[in-house]
């Protein structure tokens, strides 16, 4: 797990990676190997292991960082499956949208959706949800928050921006994890469309705006910092194993900010 989780970090097919490990001896001896493991065991070792199980390792990281009370700020974004270059995806589809009875775009509209559950004081990926794109965001918070319950942390705070604006999703927050909803409502600038639901309403009149501007652009933040070091598109062609390859990606980003983290404690105590 420690060598797939490094692969994301270096951004590297399976082969490439293992031939790095050739002369990176400090970091076997670290690991306790004797010689480096052949690509299709890292391959086969990610292909067998179950998903669940590697997203419940991600809460690991909450006691690690001495975590008592999640706040959880719920964001999506994209990833290309395909690591083709912008200028030829676009000639792909410009050539397809000159053929008769075809749309525009057909060829590279498809992408890997990635709904994630951040706790924005830390800047930790606590959860994750796939999908294929483009699809509506709404639905995938009440089962990203469901990842978090296994904790067995307090939840005072979920935060998300109008896509998420749903009575269903602030029902959940609310009443199963008894947190407060910072989720900015649709219709509240619009006086002549009917609002609807009881929770949307409340947070229509009392919107926690601080907790929101707080809280909401550290997930932006998480996605820069992940796709700055590790890219913006997935290696994997399995949808399977694309979500195995982002779950692995998570943890390379954990593992770097938690080093983060300790070295500002660091700081912070010798500075006192």
């Amino acid at each position: 797990m420690v060598l797939l989780a490094l692969r994301q970090h270096f951004r590297r097919s399976y082969r490439d990676f293992c031939e790095v490990l050739e002369v990176c001896t400090e970091l076997l001896d670290e690991l306790g190997l004797r010689k480096v493991p052949h690509w299709t065991t890292l391959h086969k070792f990610s292909k067998r292991t179950n998903t669940r199980r590697l997203e419940r390792l991600l809460l690991a990281f909450l006691e690690e960082a001495r975590v008592r009370v999640l706040y959880l700020a719920v964001d999506s974004t994209g990833f290309s499956s395909t690591s083709a270059s912008t200028y030829y995806t676009r000639v792909l589809e410009f050539r397809k949208s000159t053929l008769g009875g075809h749309r525009r775009g057909v060829l590279t509209r498809r992408y890997l959706k990635q709904t994630i559950a951040v706790e924005p004081r830390k800047q930790l990926i606590v959860a994750m949800k796939f999908r294929r794109g483009p699809a509506n965001d709404s639905p995938d918070i009440i089962w990203t928050l469901k990842k978090v319950r296994p904790a067995g942390l307090p939840v005072k705070l979920v935060v998300a921006d109008k896509g998420y604006d749903a009575e269903s999703n602030h029902e959940y927050a609310q009443d199963i994890l008894g947190a407060r909803t910072a989720i900015p409502v649709r219709a509240a600038s619009r006086p002549k469309i009917k609002m609807r639901g009881r929770r949307r309403k409340r947070q229509a009149k009392s919107f926690d705006k601080r907790g929101y501007d707080c809280h909401r652009p550290k997930v932006e933040t998480v996605f820069s910092v992940e796709k700055r070091k590790m890219g913006s598109h997935v290696l994997a062609r399995v949808p399977s194993q694309q979500h195995r390859e982002l779950i692995f990606r998570a943890f390379s980003y954990n593992t770097g900010r938690l080093e983060t983290l300790f070295l500002l404690f660091i700081e912070d105590f010798y500075k006192a």
